[in-house]
Parts: structure tokens; C-alpha cells; sequence
């Protein structure tokens, strides 16, 4: 608690220096070579009793070809959620630092760093180790890594450990990413990577990819192909005649033709999963085809990615009418893998394919004035994980009365069925912001529920919040909620995280120099 006290004194001294700085927006200038940033979350649930304060602070430097940063992370106490905190409950210390030798010139160069790090291998089909703190994904990995170029050739290895539910580094994974784009119609890249268990009766866990990226005319394309290798699953699940116990493929093809913008993709993934030997990190997260929404009620039933157990494409169609008339349809489905598939022959199960997700998205912008503009919104989805079909039709208008102020009104509708017990409800959603631009925004949201039990007794539950947004100088930024918010859930990329039931106070501020 004297840490925590100590750093709330530190930084809150630091914000008011800031406004006793010259009406020019000036701020602390750090020696040279130094950047901070540092981020606050504190909630204070008053139905749970609970407080939550989360705080990661940044210190990077960079002198010639060093460079070095450390991460100090505080939590008194963490989201009490497992899955959240992993084994942070109470918690402070420099959780993050690296070094890094950066020698590189034109033609070839080479940068080495120790400590902790995150790296990406194509769109994440084998190695993606990033953070997401809206999500709370950090699958950092601690050891060395290695980057070099000659010419046209990219090369990136590592060896490291990555923190598991308990916050312990115990499997260890090794990589490797070779890549070469001579020709500027074709780039391609093999990867391969494989993860040891500590325990040393547990089999290894290798994956390994090649990938294509062609360019024809205004086409663009991706392609990768990766396979999953364990001689102990294979040899106990499906036999000596197997050579791998999973597979993945992801495809992409944009193209761009005057007004018109076609994205299409399509994936499967079979078992292909790449994960610490305990099942508690993941290493890889292959692109999920699924949309992410600002609206509330488009994201309130999620489906996350399972990347062991999918098959399915999107196509996402735009077009522009005119400077004042744009359109955007998107549909995607999703589907579970057939009894053949290497997860149900290893699960030895039979079941019948299903369809996971099922979703349409149509948008239409309309400029009708240099001072009104609106957007038109209709979504429909079948989801399997919350058994139900959605219909959201939402209405987004946008007045500014001049270049510094505007206010922002949105309606949404949503008409949900339960596939399992037929039961029909619907939830609405108001907010209206005013932004006073670039510093200031208030928000007002009220959500309504409204169900009707077995008994024919009509049910409505209604969530309210006002949501204050300040932009402190050039550096600061503050958020703070006050009121009740319902149970959801927040997603991005496929990876879903659950928010319970909200009421009381959450503050966030976010500060960089």
C-alpha cells in the first residue's frame, strides 16, 4: 500500500505540473533518448464492494545503437478474474525489461535483444505474442531474439518462456521466421516453431508454415499453410501412418477497382491450437474472421475464436457513391470441423458440423450537410455459443455546429430469439456524446432489457452511466465513469474477454511523453 500511495502521489505531482506549464501546452521535456507513458485503471463496484487498481508504467531509452526499457506493473488488487489477473491478485514489480543492440545499415543489419519481447510471424498463424490490455492477452515472452537482413532476405529466431496462469515461465519456445520478397510480384516466408515442456514426460509441440504473397494488377493476395506436429498424440490418437496430428490455412484477396473495395477470406482450422504445455498460454492467434463493432449491442453476444475447431469465410464489399455517399456489407459464417477432422478424430468424437457463427452487416454513410451527417446500420447473427439470433437495426447522426464542437446520437435496437426455448426479448440503447474537440467529450448511455418470463410477467432492467473524457494538455488523458453498465463482453480479434455487471466509479488515464 505505500507503494501504491507513493506512486499515486509521484504521478498526480506530474499532472499538476502540467497545469502550471504556459497556456502553450508545453510539458516536462525528458533528457534526451527518454520516453514514459504510464496507464491508471481504478473501479469501485458498489454492488460487489470491490476495488480494482491496475497500473503498468513505461520507461524506454535509446542512446546511438542501445536502446533498453522496463515495464513497472502495480496491482493492489487485480480484476479478482483468473483468466485477468494470472497470479497478479497483489502485485509489484518490473514485470517487463529488455536491451536491445541495434547494428543495421543499408543493405544488411542485425538487432539483438535480451529480456522480454513480443514478436509477430506472418498475421499470427504461428507466433503471435503481442499485448492487449482491453482483452488482458500479454503472452511476452522472456529470453533472446535475433533480427537480421541481408538484402532481400528478413530473418527472426528467438528463444524464450512465456508466463502461464500462475505467472511462472516454464515451457520454453524456440522459433524461427525466414521471409524473401526479390520479386515484387511474390513475397514468401517458412516459419517454425516448437515448444518444450518442462516436464520432461510431456512430447514436444512444433508447428510449421509456409506462406505466399502474391500481387497481380490491383489484386493482393495472402496465403499460409501451416501444419501441427506431437509424436506422443499422434502415436497414442491416430496411429504410426499419421504425420501430423493439425493443420491451418488462411487465405486473403483484396482488390481495389475504382469506387468498389472487395476483401474475401477464408480459413480452417483443425486441432491447430499452438499452446503451453498446461493449456494456459497460447502462442499463436490465426486471423479469426470476425468483426469488430463500436456499437454496444452488436458486441453483446461474442463468439470467440477457437483456433482447434473452425472452418468458415467472410467477404466484406465497399463502395462509394460520392464525397457525401458511402456504402459497406460484410457477411461471415463460421462453422465446427466434421468427424474426419484431426479434433474429433483426437477427441474421438462424431458429432455433426454446426455453424458457430452466422453474421450479416450492412452500412450506409450519408453526408447531408458540411454540418449533419448520418449512418445507417443493420445486423443480423446466429451465434451457438449464446444460442441466439439477433436482429440490430442502429441510427447514427452527427451534428457539428463548427470545426471545435459536435454532438454524436445513436439508437440501437436489438430483437434477440433464444434457438433453445424460443424466447423473444429486445434491448435498446440511447447515448448521446458532446465533443468539444480536441480536449473535452461527455457521454450519456442508458441500456433497457426488456424480457418476459414463463409467467407472462413483463421484465425491464434498465443500465445508465455518464462517461467523462478529458485530454489533459498533449499528454494526459483522463476517463471517468460514473453509473451502472450490464454484463458483456469486450472482443477484439477473435480473443474475448467477460466484463460482469457494473455499478459505481472507474477512472482511467493514460499518459505519454
Amino acid at each position: 500500500m505505500k507503494n501504491l500511495l507513493l506512486l499515486l502521489s509521484v504521478f498526480l505531482g506530474t499532472v499538476n505540473i502540467s497545469f502550471s506549464q504556459s497556456s502553450d501546452n508545453s510539458w516536462i521535456s525528458l533528457p534526451e533518448g527518454f520516453g514514459f507513458s504510464n496507464q491508471i485503471k481504478y473501479s469501485s463496484n458498489s454492488e460487489k464492494i470491490a476495488r480494482i487498481f491496475e497500473n503498468w508504467t513505461n520507461l524506454d531509452y535509446i542512446k546511438g545503437i542501445f536502446s533498453a526499457g522496463i515495464r513497472f506493473e502495480v496491482f493492489q488488487p487485480n480484476n479478482p478474474d483468473p483468466s485477468i489477473s494470472r497470479g497478479k491478485e497483489f502485485f509489484a514489480d518490473i514485470a517487463y525489461k529488455y536491451l536491445t543492440i541495434d547494428l543495421s545499415n543499408y543493405d544488411y543489419g542485425i538487432k539483438l535483444t535480451a529480456g522480454n519481447f513480443y514478436e509477430l510471424f506472418g498475421r499470427g498463424m504461428v507466433i503471435k505474442s503481442y499485448e492487449d490490455r482491453n482483452v488482458r492477452v500479454d503472452n511476452n515472452f522472456l529470453g533472446f531474439k535475433a533480427n537480421a537482413y541481408f538484402k532481400d532476405f528478413y530473418l527472426s529466431a528467438f528463444s524464450g518462456s512465456a508466463a502461464n496462469s500462475n505467472n511462472l515461465r516454464e515451457d520454453i519456445v524456440h522459433a524461427i521466421d525466414l521471409s524473401y520478397s526479390e520479386f515484387n510480384f511474390l513475397k514468401t516466408g517458412l516459419t517454425y516453431a516448437i515448444n518444450i515442456p518442462q516436464n520432461k514426460d510431456l512430447s514436444k509441440t512444433s508447428l510449421t508454415s509456409i506462406r505466399f504473397v502474391p500481387s497481380i494488377s490491383n489484386f493482393d493476395f495472402y496465403f499460409e499453410f501451416g501444419v501441427k506436429q506431437n509424436d506422443e498424440i499422434r502415436r497414442n490418437f491416430l496411429g504410426e501412418k499419421e504425420k501430423i496430428i493439425g493443420k491451418g490455412f488462411y487465405g486473403n484477396l483484396s482488390n481495389y477497382w475504382g469506387p468498389f473495395s472487395l476483401s474475401a477470406e477464408y480459413k480452417i482450422y483443425d486441432n491447430y491450437l499452438f499452446s503451453s504445455s498446461d493449456q494456459t498460454i497460447s502462442y499463436n492467434t490465426p486471423p479469426a474472421l470476425r468483426k469488430d463493432y463500436t456499437y454496444v449491442l452488436l458486441n453483446s453476444n461474442p463468439s470467440p475464436l477457437n483456433a482447434n475447431n473452425e472452418q468458415g469465410y467472410q467477404i466484406e464489399l465497399n463502395y462509394t457513391l460520392n464525397d457525401e455517399t458511402n456504402f459497406q456489407t460484410n457477411f461471415l459464417i463460421t462453422n465446427s470441423l466434421n468427424e474426419n477432422s484431426y479434433y474429433q478424430r483426437i477427441n474421438k468424437t462424431k458429432l455433426p458440423v454446426e455453424t458457430q457463427l452466422k453474421e450479416y452487416y450492412f452500412q450506409a454513410f450519408r453526408k447531408w450537410s458540411d454540418s449533419f451527417n448520418s449512418i445507417f446500420v443493420f445486423g443480423y447473427s446466429e451465434e451457438n455459443s449464446s444460442k441466439t439470433k439477433n436482429l440490430t437495426p442502429i441510427i447514427e447522426n452527427k451534428f457539428h455546429f463548427d470545426d471545435i464542437n459536435t454532438i454524436r446520437v445513436i439508437i440501437e435496437h436489438q430483437h434477440t430469439t433464444n434457438i433453445q426455448t424460443d424466447e423473444k426479448y429486445f434491448s435498446n440503447v440511447f447515448s448521446i456524446e458532446y465533443l468539444r474537440s480536441p480536449s473535452f467529450n461527455l457521454n450519456l448511455l442508458t441500456e433497457m432489457q426488456t424480457r418476459e418470463n414463463l409467467d407472462g410477467k413483463l421484465k425491464r432492467k434498465f443500465w445508465s452511466f455518464i462517461q467523462l473524457g478529458y485530454k489533459i494538455s498533449n499528454h494526459t488523458d483522463l476517463s471517468i465513469l460514473l453509473g451502472s453498465r450490464q454484463t458483456g463482453n469486450i472482443c477484439s480479434g477473435g480473443v474475448c474477454r467477460f466484463e460482469p455487471e457494473f455499478k459505481g466509479i472507474e477512472v482511467k488515464m493514460f499518459t505519454r511523453l
